[in-house]
C-alpha cells in the first residue's frame, strides 16, 4: 500500500472510532444553578393606638356615626374612633411602642391614619400634649387647615373648634403647616393658625391672663350673681364648671345661680397654650327678713 493510501485508511479509522482529540465534541449538559431563596418579610403593619387610661367624664366612640359610650381602658382604637372627655376627665392614648397623646379636659379627639411608623389624628376641640417617641404624630384640627406633626419633639395643641389653632413645641422641633404657609417651632417657640391663614409666630406669655370682677357685696339676697372678666382671646373659660362664652377681645360674663348659704364660684380659664390659671370666691347669700321688734302696750 501506498504512503498516501495509508494515510486515507488510518483518517477512515478514526472517523468511526470517534477520536476525542480530533472528532466533534457533543454540547456538554448545562450544570443548574442553585439560587437561595429570599427570606420572607413580612410587611408591618399599622401602628397600634390603644386608650390606655381614662379618669372623670371621658368617654369613647367607634365610628363617626355610632353612639359615645364608657370607656373601659385598655381598649384598642382603629379609623374614626373618637374620644372625648369632659369638665375634669382626661385620659391617655398609647401611640405604637412609645408614644402617647394626653387628652385633656374638654376635648374631643380622632384617629385618621395609621400607618406603620406614622398615625395622624384630627382635633375637633380642647387640647392635647403629644410625646411621638419612635412614631411620627400629627394633629389636623378642625375648622383649620393647620396640621402640627413632629417625629422626636414634643408638642401641644390648641383648637377652639371654630378656626383658631394654637402650637406650642415643648421639645424638639415642631413643624406647623396650614393652606397659606408653614414654619418649623423650636422647643419653647409657639404659633397661631387662623382658618387656612399662614401660622403666625408669637411668644408664649408667662402668665396666664384671668381677670375676675367679684361683687362688691359677699352677702346678698339676690338669686343669682353676675360676673364679669377677661381672659386671653381664644381662651376657654369656665365658671363652676360650665363653659362661658368668650369675645373676640377676651372678655366674658357669667350669670351665677346662688342658693341660701354659702356658695363657692370658681373661674378657671386655660388659655391657647394649654395652661391654666383659677380664681374662686364665696358668696353668702340670707334671704330671712330683718328681725321685727314689736312693742307691748299694756292694757289701759
Amino acid at each position: 500500500m501506498s504512503r498516501l493510501g495509508a494515510h486515507a485508511a488510518l483518517a477512515a479509522f478514526l472517523v468511526h472510532a470517534g477520536c476525542g482529540a480530533c472528532g466533534s465534541h457533543a454540547p456538554k449538559p448545562a450544570q443548574a444553578v442553585s439560587v437561595p431563596t429570599p427570606a420572607y418579610a413580612p410587611m408591618a403593619g399599622p401602628v397600634a393606638v390603644e386608650l390606655a387610661q381614662a379618669r372623670g367624664d371621658a368617654q369613647v366612640r367607634r365610628g363617626p356615626h355610632e353612639p359615645w359610650g364608657p370607656v373601659q381602658p385598655p381598649l384598642s382604637l382603629g379609623f374614626d374612633d373618637s374620644v372625648r372627655t369632659g369638665v375634669g376627665g382626661a385620659a391617655t392614648l398609647k401611640v405604637g411602642r412609645d408614644g402617647t397623646i394626653q387628652v385633656r379636659e374638654r376635648t374631643e379627639v380622632s384617629v385618621r391614619q395609621l400607618l406603620a411608623d406614622r398615625a395622624r389624628f384630627r382635633l375637633d376641640r380642647g387640647r392635647v400634649g403629644t410625646a411621638p417617641g419612635q412614631t411620627a404624630i400629627a394633629v389636623e384640627s378642625s375648622g383649620s387647615g393647620a396640621v402640627a406633626e413632629a417625629t422626636t419633639g414634643s408638642f401641644a395643641v390648641f383648637t377652639d373648634g371654630r378656626g383658631l389653632v394654637a402650637v406650642v413645641a415643648e421639645a424638639g422641633e415642631v413643624k406647623l403647616t396650614s393652606k397659606g404657609g408653614d414654619t418649623v417651632l423650636a422647643a419653647g417657640q409657639g404659633a397661631h393658625v387662623v382658618g387656612n391663614s399662614a401660622p403666625v409666630r408669637e411668644a408664649v406669655p408667662r402668665s396666664v391672663l384671668l381677670k375676675v370682677a367679684w361683687p362688691d357685696q359677699k352677702i346678698t339676697r339676690e338669686i343669682n350673681v353676675t360676673l364679669q372678666g377677661e381672659a386671653d382671646p381664644g381662651a376657654v373659660v369656665s365658671v363652676n364648671g360650665l363653659e362661658t362664652a368668650v369675645g373676640s377681645d377676651g372678655r366674658f360674663m357669667a350669670v351665677v345661680p346662688l342658693v341660701p348659704g354659702k356658695n363657692r364660684v370658681s373661674v378657671t380659664s386655660t388659655d391657647r397654650f394649654g395652661r391654666t390659671a383659677g380664681a374662686e370666691e364665696t358668696v353668702r347669700v340670707e334671704r330671712r327678713g330683718p328681725p321685727v321688734h314689736a312693742e307691748h302696750e299694756g292694757w289701759q
